[in-house]
């Protein structure tokens, strides 16, 4: 249910709880005035009995409406948590797709770089293939590739990324567990 549909019907059940708090003992009391002034047998003692008789009525209807405000305000708060439980859905909704939009322009920023990298080192390996070059300067190379290999899959992971699963390092610091994110 949305949160404006919510708030109406609040503003109606409170509107016909205050209504009928006001208006039941209005019509009782028109009831026993019309009822007895049309006998034309009103007497000292009867008018009496139309005022304790009213005043009985505006009673029960001060406990029957604290009755039904008492049940409206639950019901109040009942709603109240509702609205403020879509709130935060929609506040973590909200901060989720800012995460994942800014993973996949990082990933962009990022894997463009990289493939110039990438083909570089490529290149530079098939050029030194034929040079004596020692077993150190080789292992480096390969350590560059491995490096990119792997920047690469955390990239693909970023770009392929739907639902971000948050994991706490720190405090109040949270980052995408790339393992669990889908």
């Amino acid at each position: 249910m949305e949160v404006k549909q919510l708030t109406k019907n609040i503003k109606n059940d409170f509107n016909r709880a205050v209504s009928l708090v006001g208006v039941i003992p209005l019509l009782v009391f028109i009831y026993l005035v019309v009822g007895k002034l049309a006998s034309f047998n009103a007497l000292v003692g009867e008018v009496g009995y139309i005022v304790m008789a009213t005043i009985g009525v505006f009673i029960m209807g001060i406990v029957v409406g604290r009755r039904m405000l008492m049940s409206v305000t639950f019901k109040l708060i009942d709603d109240n948590q509702k609205i403020l439980s879509m709130q935060q859905e929609l506040i973590e909704k909200n901060r989720l797709a800012a995460i994942t939009e800014t993973v996949l322009a990082l990933g962009d920023q990022v894997n463009n770089p990289l493939l110039a990298i990438s083909g570089n080192l490529e290149l530079l390996e098939l050029e030194l293939k034929n040079v004596e070059l020692n077993e150190k300067t080789r292992n480096r190379i390969k350590t560059m590739l491995n490096n990119f290999h792997k920047i690469r899959e955390v990239t693909d992971k970023m770009s392929k990324l739907t639902k971000a699963e948050l994991i706490t390092i720190h405090g109040d610091t949270r980052m995408i567990d790339l393992s669990k994110s889908v």
